[in-house]
Formats: C-alpha cells, structure tokens, sequence
C-alpha cells in the first residue's frame, strides 16, 4: 500500500512539473513571439518617421519660400509678384507657390496606425509612447487642420476677389506662417521620436 502512495505522488509530481514545464516554454514562445512584434512595429515606425521627416524637409523649405513671398508682396518688396498677380482674374496660387504643388507627397502613419491596431504599443514604455503618440498628432493637425484651411481658403470665392488682394495676402502670409511654425516644431518632434526608438 505505501508503495502504491509513493508511486501515484511519483507521477502526481511528474504530471505537475511536465504542466508546470510546458506553461513555462509556451510562455517563453510567447514572450519570443511578441519580442519579434514589437522589434518589427519599432522597424516599420522608424522607416516610416525618416520617411516622413524627409518629406517635411521638404515641405518646408517650399512653403518657407512662399511665406517669404507672401511677406515681400505685403511689404511692397516684390511689386514684380504683386504686378504679375494682379494680371489674372483670379488669384492664381501658382505665382506664389512658383508653380510648383503646395505639397509634393503625404505625410503617411500606417506603421504607428498598425501597431495600435494590433496592440503591440501596449509593450512600448510609456516614454516612447508619449514621443509617438505626439509626432503622430502633430502629424495630422499639420496635415488635416493647417493645410485643409489654407486650402479651403483658396478655394473660397472671396479669396478670388482681387480687389481685396491686399488683406487676402495677410490672411495667406498668417496661414503660412501658422504652416511653417508647426512644420519647424515638427521637425523636432521627428528627432526626439527617432532617437527615442533608436536607443
């Protein structure tokens, strides 16, 4: 009988430990599995945010060149510009922005959009998270919110009014400057975010 009661807690512990064990490699494969996702989320973010900043190089080199002639139409500095816009019946956005497109490509954020979709930010430090999660916001007031309103102002009629050219200049040089000031901030917000995910 008592060799019975040794046997069965033999095998009792050796159930146990072999639960015990595969719990232990299971966890471990998962922890390897969600190590391995969160390498690929920060990848893909940092691919996507150097890719971003580059655009933003860009962008704001442009839209500083057209802020400035803005300002020197304002400040009567460039009477060739004001002349050359007061020769169509429209205000003809390509004289300022010297023919070139307000914005050449978009800012994007399928990474940053994908690893909250999948919930691997959860794993992020909260460090890193609050770098993000500001990039990504300034990201957009720039793209939806700041260009959205210098657009939807071209594209009022009133702004078509050339008799006003004057105060609708002002209006253009102040949406340019609001422009031009969050792409500055958003440059930093690039680095601080790149070094962030990059140490």
């Amino acid at each position: 009988m008592k060799m019975n009661i040794r046997k069965y807690l033999a095998e009792g512990i050796l159930i146990v430990f072999s639960v015990l064990f595969a719990l232990f490699i299971n966890k471990l494969f998962d922890d390897y599995k969600t190590a391995q996702k969160k390498k690929i989320a920060i990848e893909s973010i940092e691919k996507e945010l150097y890719r971003n900043q580059a655009i933003l190089k860009r962008w704001k080199e442009k839209h500083t060149a057209i802020r400035d002639r803005i300002a020197g139409i304002i400040s009567n500095e460039a009477d060739s510009l004001k002349a050359e816009l007061n020769k169509y019946d429209h205000l003809n956005l390509g004289v300022l922005t010297n023919n070139e497109s307000l914005i050449d490509a978009i800012l994007v954020n399928t990474a940053w959009e994908s690893a909250k979709t999948t919930g691997i930010l959860a794993e992020f430090d909260f460090e890193t998270m609050q770098k993000l999660t500001h990039v990504y916001t300034m990201q957009t007031v720039v793209m939806e919110k700041t260009l959205s309103e210098i657009l939807d102002y071209y594209f009022d009629v009133s702004t078509h009014d050339l008799k006003k050219l004057d105060q609708i200049m002002v209006q253009f040089h102040l949406r340019f400057r609001e422009l031009t000031g969050q792409e500055q901030l958003l440059t930093h917000l690039y680095s601080d975010a790149i070094k962030q995910i990059t140490d």
